[in-house]
């Protein structure tokens, strides 16, 4: 509900009631500026580990395409060979439970216990071994510890400093407008823009969104001249439901009705309404949303309502909705990344950042 609220602020129009509370939110705004300046103030000891780490994460709070791109990294160093370890503090689960075991155990416990994002890689990625823990540089030890892996890849770690990394890669939405970009809570900024000059790569996700795409790589450039500057799109090849998978043009003549629980959930309603024959309804729920049985039903209710002919979502949603039946097709939007420049120049240019040569399995 309170993150609900904090984006009806954040979305005001300029002259509104929301203006009283954005007031408030300034003033928390810059209580949080001077924590996070004491935060990075302070002397803390810098666990390093004796296998390569790429971190992967972004200077703002919601979804800008880390999860994908995680994926993407370790499904390739996978196919060439390499065990790959991923370090999540499977963030928006209610427990805290630390475990380290491969993906095809971790897929067998329940979602409230890993984390959504953390269960929808394990899926994805059965053979890489993850490691999570609310304090990622313990996670990150107890991994290299365990000699099961030739590479770990942080889902994101840019702002946990107790861990020294190789490389860091930032995810930057351009989907995000200027307004927005504020710091947090009065913006969705965790850090200023200018922490970017601590970047490696610079990868400038839902570039099609982009006001100007040109413009806004100068801009980035400006900030960090030095890292290799890349765009991404997300595209939806197909759609994933219970023992079936359908190529996403199975949409192009049915009624559709969308619920997710993303950070950025604007850029997915638009792909999902050209993509479908009407747009019935698009539910916008919290990030990382706890589903019960009462909000199921509630879901399955509208969609009775517009009597849609199916129900989409998200992979990290659909996997903590159990086998609730929602008396109509239901599926998750598999995505895949668009890289410019090409796949083939990011993963080179990490091996020789890195040092690792051609593997074959």
């Amino acid at each position: 509900m309170f993150e609900r609220i904090w984006k009806k602020i954040l979305r005001r129009k300029s002259f509104s009631l929301w203006t009283i509370p954005a007031f408030f939110l300034w003033l928390c705004s810059l209580g949080y500026r001077l924590l996070f300046k004491f935060h990075r103030s302070r002397r803390v000891p810098v666990v390093r580990v004796r296998v390569p780490i790429i971190s992967v994460g972004n200077i703002t709070v919601g979804g800008t395409g880390k999860t994908p791109m995680v994926e993407f990294l370790a499904r390739f160093f996978l196919g060439d060979g390499y065990r790959v370890g991923i370090v999540s503090s499977g963030y928006g689960r209610p427990g805290e439970i630390s475990f380290t075991e491969p993906g095809y155990k971790v897929q067998n416990r329940p979602a409230d216990e890993t984390g959504d994002e953390v269960q929808l890689l394990a899926r994805l990625l059965p053979e890489a071994v993850f490691s999570v823990d609310r304090y990622k540089s313990a996670a990150a030890y107890r991994l290299a510890e365990s000699k099961s892996v030739d590479l770990i890849v942080i889902d994101d770690g840019f702002q946990h400093f107790g861990l020294a990394r190789d490389l860091d890669i930032i995810t930057y939405d351009a989907a995000v407008t200027k307004r927005m970009l504020k710091p947090f809570p009065y913006g969705v900024l965790r850090e200023p823009l200018s922490a970017l000059k601590r970047a490696d790569i610079i990868i400038i996700t839902r570039s099609n969104f982009a006001r100007d795409r040109g413009l806004l790589q100068k801009k980035l450039k400006r900030i960090n001249p030095t890292a290799k500057h890349y765009h991404a799109q997300f595209g939806i090849d197909e759609l994933v439901g219970y023992g079936c998978r359908l190529p996403v043009k199975y949409l192009e003549d049915k009624s559709v009705f969308l619920f997710a629980g993303v950070g950025n959930f604007e850029p997915l309603r638009k792909q999902v309404a050209a993509l479908s024959a009407d747009l019935d309804y698009a539910m916008e729920l919290s990030d990382h949303e706890q589903y019960d049985r009462k909000l199921l039903e509630k879901i399955k209710s509208v969609a009775n309502r517009f009597d849609s002919d199916v129900i989409v979502t998200t992979g990290k949603d659909w996997v903590k909705l159990g086998d609730f039946d929602f008396g109509r097709e239901l599926y998750y939007l598999a995505q895949s990344i668009d890289l410019d420049p090409g796949e083939e120049k990011l993963v080179a240019h990490l091996q020789d950042k890195l040092g690792l040569t051609r593997r074959h399995p």
